[in-house]
């Protein structure tokens, strides 16, 4: 068992620092943000689909104590607005990472978790507990600082925004899923919910007139890199990882996501943090620690 838990932990370490180079690969892509998202899940799909279809029959399904499947097929309608929401969120987000910091943008976007326990109150999500409410003042100081830093110009105030935005987005996604996992596994949902969020965006890019492509080799594997290493491997070794961690253990080590975007951008990017990013990070971390403190009891 604790060996079990020790390779849980390595795989949720491993799967932090994949997420965290999404912010490099979006800059060096060289194509617009929603160009970006659309290829990300284009050229994860496949490799998705392959994955689900590949799998022993009734591997990829949830089971009860008897062995029986409780896979249902009535939920096309979420599969499909798990999409559309996936698709605003890496839409937004995206154009987060292009306008502001790579910190402020993965740090705000990061604050879903609180945004769920304020949905909780509506009884869409799990009503929130008495340490939500504790970490509420952190989130909101450090949404401030970290504004704070964009306003005096390391980053845009505009581009924060956005990275709000997508966390808005993100929290509708994850709720959704939460209901999708009582009946489908994890591949299953992140292959259809790619598929969904590729077709939005295709259709978006053909409307707008914008199916760009990148212009150089760079910006291809920088694609193949998002595709890959972030959206499959990265994504697929959370799920992975939480299956044996628990999910207040597993969202402090996802923290590492943030730190490891904000490291690269200053030594890729060139990114300068001053005392309002520091501030404002620590405060959002410490308001996700006390947010996602073992809400699975509540």
């Amino acid at each position: 068992m604790v060996q079990s838990s020790f390779w849980a932990i390595a795989t949720l370490v491993v799967a932090a620092i994949l997420m965290g180079l999404g912010p490099i690969f979006v800059r060096y892509s060289g194509v617009s943000p929603d160009a970006s998202a659309f290829w990300r899940v284009a050229l994860a799909a496949p490799v998705l689909g392959a994955t689900v279809f590949l799998m022993p029959a009734g591997s990829s399904k949830p089971a009860n104590e008897n062995g029986v499947s409780t896979r249902k097929h009535g939920d096309t309608g979420l599969m499909i607005l798990a999409g559309l929401f996936f698709a605003a969120d890496l839409v937004a987000c995206h154009m987060a990472i292009e306008m502001t910091t790579v910190g402020n943008a993965i740090l705000l976007n990061n604050l879903a978790p609180v945004i769920i326990g304020f949905l909780g109150l509506f009884g869409i999500a799990r009503k929130p507990g008495v340490m939500f409410w504790c970490g509420v003042p952190f989130a909101v100081i450090g949404g401030y600082f970290l504004f704070r830093a964009s306003e005096i110009g390391a980053g845009s105030m505009r581009g924060d925004a956005f990275a709000v935005l997508a966390a808005f987005f993100y929290a509708g996604y994850l709720i959704v899923i939460s209901r999708l996992r009582r009946n489908h596994s994890a591949v299953s949902i992140m292959f259809w919910s790619t598929l969904t969020t590729m077709i939005a965006l295709g259709v978006m890019m053909l409307i707008k007139g914008n199916f760009a492509m990148p212009p150089h080799i760079t910006g291809w594997l920088a694609l193949i890199g998002l595709a890959m290493l972030v959206h499959v491997l990265g994504q697929g070794m959370v799920s992975v990882g939480l299956k044996r961690v628990d999910e207040a253990t597993g969202s402090m080590i996802l923290l590492l996501q943030p730190f490891v975007a904000s490291i690269l951008g200053a030594v890729i990017l060139g990114e300068v943090l001053n005392q309002w990013h520091i501030m404002g990070s620590a405060a959002v971390v410490v308001a996700l620690l006390i947010a996602t403190r073992r809400r699975r009891t509540l």
